[in-house]
């Protein structure tokens, strides 16, 4: 899927990429949240991602937010279905219940990217956006 992935980070095609990781991940502060064992070799996000974590989904007592509150969520982060929207984590795992709540929930055409961070972070030449300028193996 990085094939669908690289051509939006490149500004070629248009959709919306939603990190569903926390903010130190998505900023490149950290490569992985703790207890993580599949890393990039870069730390950082793909250009053009928004930042919405997975847990804004969820009420404290883990039940879905409602339609409203969903769509509220995502609008005013700029995402209201008019494009397509690939989520993405560093596995794939976190960001698929994004995509339940985007695809079955609000009804919006969506796809997971099941190579996430881990597979684009590895990747030779592609365009990355670290905030924090964390380099592997740096103290």
């Amino acid at each position: 899927m990085i094939n669908d992935v690289l051509p939006v980070a490149k500004k070629r095609v248009k959709a919306d990429l939603i990190d569903i990781r926390g903010a130190d991940e998505y900023n490149g502060k950290i490569f992985a949240a703790p207890g993580f064992q599949e890393l990039a070799v870069r730390a950082g996000h793909i250009p053009g991602a928004i930042n919405i974590p997975w847990g804004s989904n969820v009420n404290t007592d883990g039940t879905f937010k409602t339609v409203a509150e969903l769509k509220k969520l995502y609008a005013d982060k700029g995402v209201d279905g008019k494009q397509n929207i690939i989520t993405y984590c560093r596995i794939g795992e976190r960001s698929s219940l994004t995509w339940f709540v985007l695809s079955e929930i609000l009804g919006y055409e969506v796809k997971n990217y099941d190579g996430s961070w881990t597979e684009y972070g590895n990747s030779v030449g592609v365009p990355i956006v670290n905030n924090a300028g964390t380099i592997w193996g740096a103290a």
